[in-house]
């Protein structure tokens, strides 16, 4: 027992000075001495079998094996840490770190964010915008929601709702174009494209998708601008530069408003938006208060 507890011991001490690599500044934080930290690395050293850090004059690295070794404790210890929170603050405090694609985080999330946060003042929520997935093994975040098409195998999968798409532009646009919701009058009108969160596909996936899915033949038009990033695209839309393809519960408001309008019929996208989180994390109070709250909003669009 007192050999274990000298290792878990020891293995803190290594996540601290291999995430500031310096042991004097781990020495400060764990209010130790830096020949007490020096000498918990040697020891760990010597018990696991191989070298943690190169040591140079000034400064320190981690060897191959030092990093591969952070990178587990770090986890292990956040999720250690995140345990103790849910206790200690009656299971709904603490902070929820969230990843997100940006248009669902900034046109369906933010409107109702604040009804989570009336429900749960002590949850602190980090979000962070991002299209592309990210590896929760290097990466601090709880959980992400990303929009695709394929589950994780290795990860706790939930899928949220599924997507539809739609083209839609502006009434004065259909207008100026006459309009009438005759696919063939798509061919002699600007067209606007986004790839945000499908950037690793051409940029006319989802025109391509929406044409087959009609069984149509498709061909790229000749007028066309692309945009990264949804809000943006749906920005020239509203500006009457073209058609776009839109995602539906995402320019819903602007279709209730009538800013936008759709012409074309739609069809299913063939994506979701999907929970990600490491299997198990999804137990966790907060991920469930969390997940929770988002299927019940959800439920009542």
């Amino acid at each position: 027992m007192e050999q274990k507890q000298w290792v878990v011991s020891n293995l803190y001490t290594f996540s601290v000075a291999a995430r500031l690599l310096s042991f004097t500044q781990a020495a400060e934080e764990l209010n130790l001495t830096q020949g007490a930290i020096s000498q918990r690395i040697k020891q760990l050293e010597s018990q696991l079998g191989f070298t943690l850090f190169i040591r140079m004059t000034r400064q320190l690295d981690l060897t191959d094996e030092g990093k591969r070794l952070a990178d587990t404790v770090n986890a292990s210890f956040s999720s250690i840490f995140s345990d103790i929170d849910d206790i200690k603050f009656n299971e709904l405090g603490g902070e929820l770190y969230i990843d997100i694609a940006p248009t669902f985080a900034e046109s369906w999330l933010m409107p109702r964010l604040s009804k989570f946060q009336a429900l749960y003042p002590n949850l602190n929520l980090k979000i962070r915008v991002k299209a592309s997935p990210l590896d929760f093994k290097h990466e601090p975040v709880d959980l992400a929601i990303y929009y695709s098409h394929r589950q994780h195998s290795d990860m706790y999968n939930q899928i949220l709702m599924p997507e539809t798409l739609t083209p839609v532009c502006t009434p004065e646009f259909a207008q100026r174009y006459q309009l009438s919701g005759n696919i063939e009058e798509l061919d002699s009108v600007p067209i606007i494209h986004c790839t945000e969160s499908i950037d690793y596909a051409d940029f006319d996936y989802e025109w391509q998708y929406w044409y087959q899915q009609h069984h149509l033949n498709y061909a790229k038009q000749k007028h066309y601008y692309v945009f990264n990033h949804s809000e943006t695209s749906i920005s020239a839309i509203k500006n009457h530069m073209g058609i776009g393809m839109g995602r539906k519960s995402l320019i819903q408001p602007y279709l209730d408003r009538g800013e936008l309008v759709t012409l074309f019929p739609e069809v299913s996208a063939g994506m979701s938006y999907i929970l990600i989180c490491p299997k198990g994390m999804e137990e966790r109070p907060r991920f469930k208060a969390f997940t929770h709250w988002l299927t019940q909003q959800i439920s009542s669009c």
